[in-house]
């Protein structure tokens, strides 16, 4: 029986809102991240919603109307409320691109300050001129205020950077977590290797635990063979995260703050972060060394700021248990 995890959380992550004018290919992109069949795509009128599942983590799309009766009505209600902003543009119309880019700059004073931006430059079939690209890119990322605003082309006949907005999208998650201001001070993961335990641990310079009220409570402790485990607490305006299966035991404790908010996107990125482990760990059979776990860390978790502002300056430290005492 594999670890499942899923079963321990519902609901979505982030919320994603796609906007761009009418006729641009945003359902088209949306189906694409979804499916490789786009045969029938169907013009959307309103607002349609769909669910898209990176590796376990969910993402909400929502895929608003282009006509300018739905811009005017519902795209301010929907993407001041989203987590990230994609909006669509069509390469291949020039004579709506000034009208474009005018809703464009427009939707910006909607979305939420920090919150990620990508502009996708459809070009559907068509070849384009690279400068036709960097072009199109100018005019939708010049003079946008304080949003840092990436932009690629796309294609979703031939699927043309789908897998890049994937990742860009997988990315949108970190950073979400830090807009909100959600960070970790202390990590720790415990894996089972025959007769030891590593315990490796990473920390920011500036923590300061409360001993007595915290350490107790972090400890390995494994799942039973076949199974898995997810604990959440509330400790001093502290997150406090546990997943676990039968050989490995991850751990981590948030900065202090009086909104505790993401806590299930947390849930599901340590989630993750055991199964990856695990990944690793069967492919050494089961003898995973400190240095393979070293790697592993310091490029996933440090490396990637993976719940780790570029300003914390995260410690990392490893040791080997006796799990005869």
């Amino acid at each position: 029986m594999s670890t499942n995890f899923s079963s321990l959380l519902t609901g979505r992550d982030l919320t994603v809102s796609i906007a761009g004018l009418d006729g641009v290919g945003k359902t088209s992109i949306v189906q694409r991240l979804l499916r490789e069949d786009i045969s029938e795509i169907y013009k959307t009128f309103g607002v349609n919603t769909e669910l898209l599942d990176l590796e376990g983590l969910k993402l909400g799309l929502t895929d608003l109307g282009g006509s300018e009766a739905f811009r005017k009505v519902l795209w301010k209600a929907y993407i001041s409320r989203s987590d990230a902003f994609i909006y669509v543009v069509d390469a291949t119309n020039s004579r709506r691109l000034e009208e474009s880019r005018k809703w464009f700059v427009k939707a910006l004073q909607w979305v939420k300050k920090r919150s990620p931006v990508l502009v996708l430059v459809n070009t559907w079939d068509v070849q384009l001129d690279n400068s036709e690209l960097d072009e199109i890119t100018k005019i939708f990322t010049e003079k946008t205020n304080s949003f840092e605003i990436e932009c690629f082309s796309i294609s979703p006949v031939t699927g043309k950077n789908i897998e890049k907005t994937k990742e860009w999208l997988a990315n949108s998650i970190i950073n979400h977590l830090i807009a909100v201001g959600i960070t970790v001070d202390y990590f720790v993961a415990y894996i089972r290797t025959g007769n030891n335990i590593i315990e490796a641990k990473i920390r920011t310079p500036q923590i300061t635990l409360e001993e007595d009220t915290l350490f107790p409570i972090i400890k390995y402790r494994f799942a039973n063979e076949g199974e898995s485990m997810l604990e959440y607490m509330k400790v001093a305006e502290r997150q406090i995260i546990m997943a676990a299966d039968e050989n490995i035991s991850c751990w981590l404790v948030t900065t202090k703050n009086k909104e505790l908010e993401a806590s299930n996107l947390l849930m599901r990125l340590l989630t993750e972060l055991v199964s990856e482990i695990s990944c690793i760990a069967k492919t050494k059979k089961n003898k995973l060394t400190e240095a393979d776990l070293t790697s592993f860390l310091i490029n996933h978790m440090i490396d990637k700021q993976i719940f780790w502002s570029e300003s914390q300056s995260p410690m990392f430290e490893i040791s080997v248990i006796d799990n005869n005492n």
